[in-house]
C-alpha cells in the first residue's frame, strides 16, 4: 500500500459507489427518470458512460502509477471488470438491456482517462526536470 494514493483511492471508491448505485436505481426503476433526465442532460446516455468511465479510469491512473498489463494500473482492471459486470447485469433485468455500445463506451472511457491521465503525470514529471 505504499504505491497507493489515499485521497484519490477514497475518492474512486465513493466514484464507483455512486455511478453502480445510479446503475442499480435505474435498473429497479427507482430513481429511474431522475437519472434518465441526468442522461438527457449530458447529452444521452452514451456521453453519461463515456464521462463517468474517462472519469473513473483517470482516478485509476492516480491512485497508483504501478503497472500490471498494459501499461495498466491493477485498479483499471478491477474497474473495467466492474463495468463489464454491470453491463452485463442489465441482460437480466427486465427493466433494462444489454447493450455492446455502453460497453464499448465504457471500456473506451476507461482506457482513454488511464492513458490520458498517465500521459499528463508523464508530461508534468518531464516539465520538473
Amino acid at each position: 500500500m505504499d504505491n497507493v494514493a489515499k485521497a484519490p483511492l477514497v475518492i474512486l471508491i465513493v466514484s464507483v459507489f455512486a455511478f453502480g448505485s445510479a446503475s442499480v436505481l435505474k435498473s429497479s426503476n427507482i430513481l429511474a427518470e431522475e437519472i434518465r433526465s441526468i442522461e438527457l442532460i449530458m447529452g444521452g446516455s452514451i456521453y453519461l458512460h463515456l464521462c463517468a468511465s474517462f472519469f473513473l479510469g483517470g482516478l485509476c491512473r492516480l491512485v497508483t502509477q504501478k503497472n500490471l498489463w498494459l501499461a495498466l494500473p491493477p485498479t483499471t482492471l478491477i474497474v473495467l471488470t466492474l463495468i463489464m459486470l454491470d453491463e452485463c447485469m442489465q441482460q437480466l433485468t427486465p427493466a433494462r438491456h444489454f447493450s455492446w455500445l455502453d460497453m464499448l463506451a465504457n471500456i473506451i472511457g476507461v482506457l482513454s482517462g488511464t492513458y490520458f491521465v498517465n500521459a499528463i503525470l508523464k508530461a508534468w514529471a518531464f516539465a520538473q526536470k
